[in-house]
């Protein structure tokens, strides 16, 4: 960068060094109408006219404008864009402006999901962070809406973190970060005090003014009030004091104007290279397939939840149905058929414990435990299958061919013969724990 200047020119008699701009932390504040996108526009067009790379963070949509005169890639979610990305592709458009020197425009004006926007936003911040260690290439990221990120009140999520860190960090690898907001009051401070330059343009709201009060003094704080489109508050480190300025207006096409009733003539926009586009397309497709077989993932996931928070609710009832049990036991209510038990949970119990200790996993297998501490399985003759709880006659009739019950093969009694327990006794064949469980939990 042997050949760049110094400094670049934004307006008459104001210019800014190159390098701070370029590789350092800024911040552009200014109400609606006052000029800051405008001079957010004129530092790129001066960067872009000495070849120098640069990215920025588009939240409306309105720097398209730039390929009036200069070839951008314009990536985002609608058709105006050069090409639709998502995060897969955050990588590669971090190559292509880092290392081959392509401005990019990330457009996250027509997402209809924000958290789709975001997503995109951190992926690419992020892989700009990561790129810029080894390439070490001064660079400048330009990020509207700054507050929208970077809130006063805290929560950042991804993209404000990965933001974050490049506000702190990246001045180290070569990459600066310039940040807009019609609202300093709702910026972090932390932030806006690591600036090495601050531009005010027109705040009226009281909260506002008090930020610059706080940072420049009150009679700043007065001056910010009444200042011209287009006219600004400078405070930099390479400055003595603050001093007014008026930027110049931009060049190139104003996409973020205010409609009117007269037709807006908007010019031929320059195109990047084809091959370009095509070679990011085809990251679109290696992406959407990688998308789906994570959503094909989800869906798999949300139905085996589903049937989880079903069989637990089927618990819930058995655990009251077992409470019941108990008093119709005493009352000789519960009877058995050479069918099978007709009102009896235990039997119900354990078809549910074999069902979940085959469906694997270590949620199913701390279900089935619970089952098994909740109920008591009777063996014939007095006992349990576990712990120490009263015995209960046992029915004396296994289950017939055909019927529901599940056989003792299936629960890891295998050496038991039909119509007997594992120890040998004639009775209904109650399905067994612990292989089943243990099998669920490895599979875990």
């Amino acid at each position: 960068m042997s050949d760049v200047p110094e400094r670049i020119t934004v307006g008459e008699g104001v210019s800014l060094p190159v390098m701070d701009v370029l590789a350092g932390r800024g911040f552009v504040t200014g109400k609606s109408g006052s000029g800051k996108s405008n001079t957010a526009s004129v530092l790129l067009e001066e960067l872009l006219d000495l070849g120098l790379p640069v990215a920025v963070i588009d939240t409306d949509g309105e720097y398209y404008g730039l390929k009036e005169e200069y070839e951008v890639l314009h990536v985002g979610a609608d058709d105006r864009c050069d090409l639709q990305v998502g995060p897969g592709h955050a990588d590669r458009l971090a190559t292509l402006a880092l290392e081959e020197g392509v401005p990019v425009i990330v457009d996250v004006s027509g997402y209809l999901r924000e958290d789709d926007a975001r997503e995109v936003v951190a992926s690419f911040v992020r892989a700009l962070f990561r790129a810029e260690r080894d390439a070490r290439t001064p660079f400048l990221l330009l990020v509207e809406e700054v507050h929208e990120f970077i809130p006063q009140d805290g929560g950042l999520d991804e993209a404000g973190e990965a933001l974050v860190r490049v506000a702190k960090r990246g001045r180290k690898r070569g990459l600066g970060m310039v940040g807009l907001s019609q609202r300093p009051a709702a910026v972090d401070k932390d932030v806006i005090t690591q600036c090495d330059w601050l531009v005010w343009h027109r705040l009226t709201w009281e909260n506002d003014t008090r930020v610059v009060k706080s940072l420049l003094g009150s009679e700043a704080a007065e001056a910010v009030r009444d200042l011209d489109a287009g006219e600004a508050l400078l405070q930099a480190d390479w400055e003595e004091g603050v001093r007014w300025v008026r930027f110049r207006r931009k060049r190139t096409f104003d996409a973020g104007a205010t409609p009117g009733l007269e037709d807006i003539e908007r010019p031929d926009l320059k195109s990047v290279d084809e091959a370009l586009i095509a070679e990011l397309a085809d990251v679109d497709d290696a992406a959407a397939g990688s998308a789906a077989d994570v959503e094909e993932l989800r869906e798999q996931l949300a139905t085996k939840e589903a049937r989880i928070e079903e069989l637990e609710a089927r618990l819930v009832e058995l655990e009251g149905e077992d409470a019941d049990s108990g008093a119709a036991d005493a009352s000789g209510e519960n009877e058995t058929t050479p069918d099978g038990p007709t009102e009896d949970p235990l039997w119900e119990a354990g078809r549910l414990l074999v069902h979940l200790a085959r469906g694997g996993g270590r949620r199913a297998a701390g279900v089935a435990r619970r089952v098994a501490r909740a109920l008591t399985l009777p063996r014939p003759g007095g006992g349990s299958q576990q712990g120490n709880g009263p015995s209960t006659a046992a029915p004396t009739a296994p289950p017939t061919a055909g019927s529901d019950a599940v056989d003792a093969t299936d629960v890891g009694a295998a050496d038991s013969a039909p119509g007997t327990t594992m120890d040998g006794d004639p009775a209904m064949h109650y399905p067994t724990l612990d292989d089943e469980v243990g099998e669920g939990e490895r599979s875990a």
